[in-house]
């Protein structure tokens, strides 16, 4: 299968499917596996985020601002509805505890990880959400991308450059 043909199968299978279609993928499978590693790098990268605003700002949150900044996790733009949401609420249900510990150790002073952020991806790999060298739907995109790149200053197609601006917005957004 050539590149141009698996990004034409990707490409309508995740964006010109009709919505009430869902890949029925069992527990364990590739796609839940891909999901469940986006999930947790999107949300574990944007707490991270919150984190270092809050080191870099001197300031904390309280029991109950990390619970609603918690539950508020799987409302992140990269978090797409349907499956990717359903993912997130399995994700946040299986490691709510684990997540709510480690940011409080890392602003609270006293504890060995204070102003430590986290390591996004190695920490998903310690939950077991990402296997190593797991890519997430995030980064398979953007290889589609390349290859689609590639494709493209090869033949100069008019159909591969627009096809090609349309990815780049996408993973841009």
């Amino acid at each position: 299968m050539s590149a141009l043909s698996l990004f034409r199968f990707i490409f309508a299978a995740f964006f010109l499917a009709p919505r009430g279609c869902r890949a029925e993928v069992g527990e364990g499978g590739e796609m839940e596996s891909m999901l469940f590693c986006t999930v947790c790098t999107v949300v574990v990268g944007s707490l991270n985020e919150d984190l270092k605003y809050l080191l870099d700002a001197n300031k904390y949150w309280r029991q109950a601002d990390l619970d609603q900044r918690l539950a508020l996790a799987c409302g992140h733009p990269q978090i797409s509805k349907g499956e990717m949401k359903a993912g997130c609420g399995r994700f946040m249900m299986e490691h709510y505890r684990t997540l709510k510990h480690e940011l409080y150790r890392r602003y609270t002073p006293g504890y060995e990880e204070h102003e430590e952020l986290l390591a996004v991806r190695d920490f998903c790999e310690t939950l077991k959400a990402c296997r190593p060298q797991q890519l997430t739907l995030h980064e398979h995109y953007a290889r589609a991308a390349q290859r689609m790149v590639g494709e493209y200053e090869d033949k100069q197609s008019p159909y591969l450059a627009y096809q090609h601006k349309k990815m780049k917005e996408r993973l841009l957004m």
